[in-house]
């Protein structure tokens, strides 16, 4: 398990805030999968053992085809992070419309994130995983959650 320290070193401005470590690490899924609600594949679109990409989309890391893998799965797209009562939220992170992680909002209005390989955790800020390496928060899609009003 990644330590504080290592977390922080890859997302520094996690470093003095509220998150919280919520499992174990794991190597079967990564964020996409995560932000999906798929704990069982790794999502990336690549051919290969252990890759996992929907079938009918393009393997692309282009920012529109994971949009409209998330459309797929039910989202739309939305203008703000902000918390919404009875809406799931996703953010995707990107540099140069390539897609490097996605995050989903748990009820709480929390974030959470798979980190690669590591462990999930929850945070109170989309910006709080933003980095040089992995982007920026660009893209927001929600989708209705009548479990959460």
């Amino acid at each position: 398990m990644a330590s504080p320290q290592e977390l922080e070193a890859v997302f520094p401005l996690l470093a003095g805030t509220n998150y919280s470590e919520e499992s174990a690490p794991s190597d079967i899924y990564n964020c996409i999968a995560f932000a999906i609600g798929d704990l069982n594949n790794w999502w990336w679109p690549r051919k290969g053992y252990g890759m996992y990409w929907p079938p009918g989309f393009a393997l692309s890391d282009s920012v529109d085809v994971l949009v409209k893998i998330f459309e797929d799965h039910g989202y739309s797209a939305c203008d703000t992070p902000e918390h919404e009562d009875g809406f799931e939220k996703v953010s995707i992170y990107s540099r140069d419309d390539r897609f490097k992680r996605a995050a989903r909002q748990v009820a709480s209005g929390r974030w959470a994130s798979k980190l690669g390989e590591e462990q999930d955790i929850e945070h109170d800020s989309i910006s709080h995983i933003e980095s040089v390496a992995y982007g920026q928060a660009t893209h927001f899609l929600r989708r209705r959650r009548d479990d959460w009003r």
